[in-house]
């Protein structure tokens, strides 16, 4: 699978780039806040072809920031394709 094409399917998991509030990025990690947690489709990121794990870890404001595991070296340029899929820069 692609970058692309894997950017793709995330943002339809995420509940479309709509629903995506906030989306960073660390050393090994792609961070992202959803603007309605409902609309996460767990299932469809599970298994996928380079993503080690799906987190949801607590925020400061008393939500969730949900945190893919992709490995070092992996993060960066799959954030890219995900902003390019989406159309906007986060």
């Amino acid at each position: 699978m692609t970058l692309v094409n894997l950017a793709d399917v995330l943002l339809t998991a995420f509940g479309g780039a709509q629903n995506v509030d906030r989306l960073r990025y660390c050393a090994s990690r792609i961070r992202v806040s959803l603007k309605e947690d409902g609309r996460l489709n767990r299932d469809g990121i599970a298994g996928l072809e380079g993503i080690k794990a799906l987190l949801e870890v607590p925020d400061t404001q008393g939500g969730v920031e949900y945190q893919l595991v992709v490995g070092p070296g992996n993060a960066r340029p799959l954030y890219q394709a995900l902003s390019e899929s989406a159309g906007r820069d986060y």
